[in-house]
């Protein structure tokens, strides 16, 4: 069975072959973390591109998922993780662990601002930065013929899933959509594609695929 997952940030799995829709190009940012308490990573590329992770040994960091998460491992750095790896998952954690003032959000550029604007109308005091974006590559031939070629398309992000509708995809495809959140299941649905959601973090993350 031919899967091939779109992530930009892969963590190897047996069986899925990764091929990325788009690159990750740095953005040069300032250091806004001076003053504040909580800082927030929304994907591993934000830990990867962010310039002053030497500043954070003393702050409260949130990863979005466990990507995320091993990102900063990496890097030496501890943090947390919500209950449910999305935007809506770190709303809940907060309000459940902290009082969300002085807050930080590492992001990548036009990423999603549920979190900021959440924080923002509570009164708490929130900057967001944008340290790398995303962009399309000049040519999909090569790339569509692999992607027309799969069983399977695991979707890490909405923009991986915009690009292979509107760049790669053929009606004739017999493929099975896969996303890891309901906003990607949401836009391949407006695309006329069905998806089905996945724990993308499970351990038996291939058989489930397998068998649906």
């Amino acid at each position: 069975m031919n899967i091939i997952d779109t992530s930009t940030n892969f963590l190897s799995k047996s069986g899925i072959n990764n091929i990325p829709l788009f690159a990750i190009n740095k953005i040069e940012h300032d250091d806004l973390s001076s003053g504040k308490e909580i800082v927030i990573f929304q994907s591993p590329s934000a830990v990867k591109n962010y310039s002053f992770l030497d500043k954070l040994a003393n702050k409260k960091i949130i990863a979005m998922g466990p990507g995320t998460q091993k990102a900063l491992q990496e890097k030496g750095l501890d943090s947390a993780l919500p209950k449910n790896y999305n935007s809506a998952g770190i709303i809940e954690y907060l309000e459940c662990n902290f009082n969300a003032n002085n807050v930080l959000i590492i992001k990548g550029e036009n990423g999603v601002n549920d979190i900021e604007e959440h924080i923002a109308n509570y009164g708490g005091d929130v900057e967001s930065i944008s340290v790398y974006r995303r962009n399309v590559f000049e040519d999909y031939t090569q790339i569509g013929n692999d992607y027309l070629n799969a069983d399977a398309i695991i979707f890490t992000s909405t923009m991986a899933a915009k690009i292979y509708f509107e760049k790669i995809y053929q009606n004739r495809v017999n493929t099975r959509f896969y996303s890891i959140s309901n906003r990607i299941k949401d836009i391949i649905e407006e695309y006329g594609s069905e998806a089905i959601t996945l724990d993308y973090f499970s351990d038996n993350l291939l058989e489930k695929i397998k068998t649906t």
